[in-house]
């Protein structure tokens, strides 16, 4: 499905988890959510009341919960726009239901057969609205009276937990039954949830934070996965207190009591090898459960086994107090930063307070407004995929990059390897072009490439698909039997195999192509007929064959929908492709900084157009390749040359959805063009997302739209960013980047992955493998 929108009904006194936890969980999975309530405007907030069943009392207690901030006007509301709506309990149900225009608006959504999903008292709004008439729902058992009276088909609660679902009415008996409530609304959004067979672990104690924990659990419950929780000295059906720690005007923050959390799991006897993942929440439970050497033994399998791991707020005090943070990139609430720059950490600022960070099986975030990236981090930690690519000197440059920063840039882990050398080498690229007059492509120096993981230390068995790039590589590889013996093994294994232009010779060498469909580039034919292949003569530079789980393609013109079949073979599932992208272009532009995330876009399926001032369709940029090769600052070799794909004159700007800006020297002179300069405040003027790298940040700050913004660029740009009355973010490392509301910075092409994971965020498009 492409990306979706539902609205969240919201009001004073509305039980705190209600609200909060489908709000993130949906944004978790890709959901765009807006939150209103009416007489109220977007950054108002709600209160929200701590509903709890105490023993020995007839009724629910009631305690103050988190403030909710609200993120859109109730008065501003379409419903055409939306395509569902999520209806909270608590009490403010009790005054909403009598507001005609709230109670006008659920009975839009339901006459248009949108899915509505209500929640314990919620379902008052539903019988207001005359939509639960006819119904099977149910509700809190307090609701029982009210519905029946509204016709409804009333269907009793054997437990908290209960959910019932009748055609596009989804309702619940409270919180408890989360899980399945927000389950089958994905379900009627149109979302498929699979993969989810994962059994995750949540490490808790007394006076967690409310939000840290709930949150995480019922989200990851609602994916199907198999979620426990536990506590040193507690036992299955013991409870945590819970603490909502918020920010109300003081200068830290406040804490109120919670909800009782009940663990799942005994502590004692537990089997760690079972799980799959490790979640700390944060809270004051972390300085205390830090103490405990079986805590620090827990998460130190977790680390050492390389499962995934997400901690967040004052969770990463345990992982410091374990010693596992040596070497690693995170963040945490800010007070926490001392434990974790003293634990040998690299410090990332978390700016804004919701910006989450994963470095290798690490998932960091510093408080709980960043749950929807902290839990979507984790959901890529645990069905990411693994493949290798299969390097040598002198692979053609595009097709290394392209496919290692796209399916990077996805969630896909890719290591790149080469017989003979070690993580840390480089491999030398060939930029391989037609050459106009003559028979055959020529050959200039390409960038540098650095492989990333050892040849010697692979084992097949822990990687999910190989690639093999084209260039002239693939003559030696093809006569090294190390290759052929890690290439037989992927191929018996019927694991993806996608390898593209001369990449084939090394697949005909280890004898995978004998009865198989497949294309190369075309001097390869006779090597691969000989080698028994059913040859598919390629018509364009563009065609691609699969046959099983051989994927071919001629040359990297064909990249997007090879690595669009090479991401399906993976298991992916692409949503919310369905968007226009403008690319501004110029001559001697950085030839990566163009081709990865163009076609990395591309491969997505969004449509994606290229323009140049005082060019067409059809002509060309000359881009150029910067790379450090021992200098005080980059050196410059010709790059590929870019075709433009429309006209720069007559260009209507509101037909697009985002604009990205590469580096290189083009900026330069791009920057003192007036046209360029109203291209680009159009887009952010209209808040469309806007992605910008390198040098590229000379045009932002020409057209005067980086006042008040939080930015990076390559260092040697700081200075028009700064002028321009921007905040300087450093990029620290390199490859570091960033988001400020719809702009994305990145400061050169080692960070493409985060560059483009940013941009399809603000787009909403996801690659799930789930």
């Amino acid at each position: 499905m492409g990306q979706k929108r539902v609205l969240i009904l919201c009001g004073d006194y509305m039980e705190d988890l209600e609200v909060m936890v489908p709000f993130q969980a949906l944004q978790a999975f890709g959901v765009a959510v807006d939150a209103v309530c009416p007489g109220k405007e977007a950054g108002d907030f709600c209160r929200t009341a701590i509903h709890e069943l105490p023993l020995g009392l007839q009724t629910y207690f009631e305690s103050r919960g988190h403030n909710f901030t609200l993120n859109a006007n109730f008065d501003e509301i379409e419903v055409s726009k939306y395509d569902g709506l999520v209806i909270q309990g608590g009490r403010s149900s009790e005054y909403l239901a009598v507001n005609a225009s709230v109670v006008d608006l659920v009975r839009k959504f339901s006459e248009s057969k949108k899915p509505i999903a209500a929640v314990c008292h919620g379902q008052l709004l539903l019988a207001a609205a005359g939509s639960a008439k006819g119904r099977k729902c149910t509700a809190y058992c307090a609701v029982r009276p009210a519905l029946i009276a509204a016709g409804a088909h009333w269907v009793e609660p054997e437990t908290l937990a209960a959910c019932v679902a009748d055609g596009n009415l989804i309702t619940a008996a409270s919180y408890e039954g989360h899980p399945e409530y927000i389950r089958f609304f994905v379900k009627a959004l149109g979302g498929n949830i699979t993969g989810s067979d994962k059994k995750i672990l949540f490490l808790c104690g007394d006076y967690m934070e409310d939000y840290e924990v709930t949150v995480p659990f019922q989200s990851l419950q609602a994916l199907g996965c198999h979620v426990d929780a536990v506590c040193p000295k507690k036992k299955a059906g013991d409870t945590c207190v819970t603490a909502v720690h918020d920010f109300e005007g003081d200068q830290t923050y406040s804490e109120k009591p919670g909800h009782n959390f009940t663990v799942t799991a005994d502590f004692e006897g537990l089997d760690s090898s079972s799980y799959d993942a490790l979640v700390i929440p944060g809270g004051r439970s972390p300085e205390y459960l830090a103490l405990d050497e079986k805590v620090v033994a827990v998460v130190r399998h977790f680390m050492d086994a390389k499962k995934p791991v997400a901690s967040i707020c004052h969770g990463q005090q345990i992982l410091a107090a374990s010693g596992v943070l040596q070497g690693k990139k995170c963040t945490a609430y800010p007070a926490v930063k001392l434990n974790v720059v003293l634990s040998g950490a690299t410090w990332l600022e978390p700016d804004p307070i919701y910006r989450c960070f994963t470095d290798g099986n690490l998932v960091t975030g510093a408080a709980w407004p960043g749950h929807p990236e902290f839990i979507s981090q984790l959901m890529a930690l645990l069905g990411e995929r693994r493949v290798v690519l299969l390097c040598g000197d002198y692979m053609e440059d595009h097709e290394a990059m392209v496919p290692f920063q796209a399916l990077q840039a996805y969630g896909v882990a890719v290591d790149a390897v080469c017989p003979g050398k070690k993580a840390g080498d480089v491999c030398r690229t060939c930029i391989q072009e037609p050459s106009p007059g003559h028979q055959t492509y020529s050959e200039t120096r390409g960038h540098n490439f650095t492989v990333n993981a050892t040849f010697d230390d692979i084992d097949f068995s822990k990687y999910d698909g190989l690639v093999i790039p084209g260039g002239r590589a693939p003559e030696y590889l093809a006569v090294n039997e190390s290759v052929l013996e890690l290439v037989r093994k992927f191929a018996d294994a019927k694991k993806p195999i996608a390898s593209i232009c001369h990449g084939q010779l090394v697949l005909a060498a280890a004898g995978l192509v004998k009865g198989r469909k497949c294309t190369a580039f075309p001097s390869l034919r006779p090597v691969l007929v000989a080698a028994g292949a059913h040859w598919v003569e390629p018509e364009t530079r563009l065609v691609c064959v699969v046959d099983g789980n051989m994927i071919t393609g001629v040359t990297y013109k064909g990249h997007p929908k090879f690595i669009r079949l090479f991401v399906k073979a993976l298991g992916g599932n692409i949503t919310g492709a369905d968007k226009r992208i403008l690319f501004l272009c110029g001559d001697l532009m950085e030839d990566y900084e163009v081709i990865v995330p163009f076609q990395s876009l591309q491969a997505l399926g969004c449509h994606v157009d290229a323009v140049c001032p005082k060019k067409k369709a059809g002509d060309t940029c000359i881009t150029a390749v910067h790379d450090f090769e021992g200098d005080q600052t980059y050196s410059e070799k010709p790059g590929h040359t870019f075709f433009l794909t429309t006209n720069f004159e007559g260009l209507d700007s509101s037909s697009y959805d985002a604009l990205v800006i590469p580096g290189g020297r083009a900026p330069k002179y791009l920057a003192l063009d007036q046209t360029v300069i109203a291209l680009v405040q159009q887009f952010m003027e209209a808040r469309k997302p806007l992605a910008s790298i390198c040098q590229g940040q000379q045009v932002l700050a020409a057209a005067d739209v980086l006042k008040g913004r939080k930015c990076t660029a390559y260092p040697a740009v700081k200075l028009n960013v700064v002028l321009s009355g921007a905040t300087w973010l450093e990029p620290e490392p390199i490859h570091r980047c960033f988001t400020d509301g719809n702009l994305v910075t990145g400061a050169a092409w080692p960070g493409h992955p985060e560059f483009i994971s940013q941009l399809m965020v603000l787009l909403g498009v996801q690659v799930t493998f789930l």
